[in-house]
């Protein structure tokens, strides 16, 4: 009986382990350990997936290099979003002065779930648990406690 459950649960994982991880509030908030993290998973096989709300720019992937992050796939909300023509339903500002479309919450808040699920990413780190709800595969809300306020483009419901 043990070896048929075991059987069953290994039929459909693969050996390959597929780390999905934010940029904003995860990755800029311990630069030094994620570095090392994702280091450690690209040389021992895994995948890293970068995946954040951000549009995938020349300046963000020059961000995550100076890092030291290392990656194997990156995934841009933002960017999936425009190309499929979902409804903008204002601008938002970060802090930085970027200005981007503001989409709807219920189609902005299921798609880097929708990506874990597609992808068979083993476990996504993420500093908005609201995400939680939409997730079918493993999730983890980070708290990285560094005595930084959130973002003030962060919505309340991402604080909760």
């Amino acid at each position: 009986m043990i070896n048929k459950f075991s059987e069953m649960i290994n039929e459909n994982s693969s050996s390959k382990i597929k780390l999905g991880i934010d940029v904003h509030g995860v990755i800029d908030a311990m630069p030094e350990f994620f570095a090392f993290l994702t280091d450690a998973f690209v040389k021992n096989g895994g995948e890293v997936h970068i995946i954040t709300g951000g549009s995938w720019t020349e300046e963000m992937e020059s961000e995550i290099k100076s890092y030291g992050i290392k990656y194997t796939h990156v995934f841009s909300v933002y960017d999936f979003l425009v190309k499929s023509d979902s409804v903008v339903t204002g601008e938002i500002e970060f802090p930085d002065g970027t200005i981007q479309s503001k989409f709807r919450d219920e189609d902005w808040d299921i798609i880097k779930s929708d990506y874990c699920r597609d992808n068979g990413i083993t476990l996504h780190l993420d500093d908005t648990l609201s995400y939680n709800e939409f997730f079918t595969t493993p999730f983890a809300r980070f708290w990285s406690h560094s005595g930084q306020k959130k973002k003030p483009h962060k919505d309340v419901r991402h604080m909760t």
